[in-house]
């Protein structure tokens, strides 16, 4: 395996820094495109195709129980014959609810049920006998959605829940204007065990002629742009197990 070289100035190291955003994803099932810099559509990535579907986080369920609890999320905690300990708490940023009584209950990479358990021993010490509580997620926390390519500051952004496509190029100070090319803009988005991709047209989007499309956690955003197609080259031919497009 060949290693990447790049040069050690300034555009050389925002291009590797670039790189290793975008290899991490490629690494967890990714793929390779081919985008070039004018300011065109084109390539093989199909355009805001109907069929194009959400991602597994949706189909799953962002909610569903066993999903490690994070920063943001709110849970409803029920306890059984004592409302006054039940209601809706929030995760704060450390990762801690607050709950009455026994204070400080850390949430942070527990699953709901886990979470059940903990407090069920913590309020069984001290304040109840058998206590019987559940836990349940009723809005998902901060996930990540990565941007890439050509945009101002590439890298790994949080969104609650869903967002859409303008926001998240928002999030990331926008197409980079000297180099990049709004009409050529890709999501990649891994659903049902497959990595699937559509392209869409940010000029069209904003005239109102074409959808602004949901993007999940865990969607890849790559606008094209100057550069864009040696660095995915070089990543490709780094990583010769991944399926890529015939003309890169």
């Amino acid at each position: 395996m060949r290693s990447l070289q790049l040069s050690h100035s300034p555009a050389g190291r925002a291009a590797e820094r670039q790189m290793s955003h975008v290899v991490r994803w490629l690494l967890a099932g990714g793929m390779g495109l081919a985008l070039a810099a004018c300011q065109t559509r084109g390539g093989d990535i199909p355009y805001a195709p109907a069929n194009f579907p959400p991602s597994s986080f949706e189909t799953q369920g962002i909610m569903q129980e066993d999903i490690p609890l994070g920063p943001l999320d709110v849970v409803e905690v029920a306890v059984f014959r004592v409302p006054d300990l039940s209601g809706k708490y929030q995760v704060n940023a450390r990762g801690i609810i607050e709950m009455p009584l026994v204070g400080s209950v850390n949430a942070r990479n527990r699953s709901a049920d886990q979470l059940a358990r903990e407090l069920e021993s913590m309020y069984g010490q001290r304040y109840l006998r058998d206590p019987q509580i559940s836990v349940r997620v009723i809005d998902g926390g901060q996930q990540n959605i990565t941007v890439e390519g050509a945009v101002l500051d590439p890298g790994l952004y949080p969104v609650r829940g869903t967002s859409n496509l303008l926001s998240a190029l928002a999030m990331a100070n926008g197409v980079d204007p000297q180099n990049g090319n709004p009409r050529r803009v890709a999501i990649f988005r891994k659903s049902q065990g497959q990595t699937i991709a559509a392209a869409f047209d940010i000029l069209d989007i904003r005239r109102g002629r074409m959808e602004n499309p949901t993007v999940y956690p865990g969607d890849l955003i790559v606008v094209d742009g100057a550069g864009t197609r040696a660095i995915y080259r070089d990543i490709i031919q780094a990583l010769p197990a991944l399926a890529i497009f015939s003309n890169l």
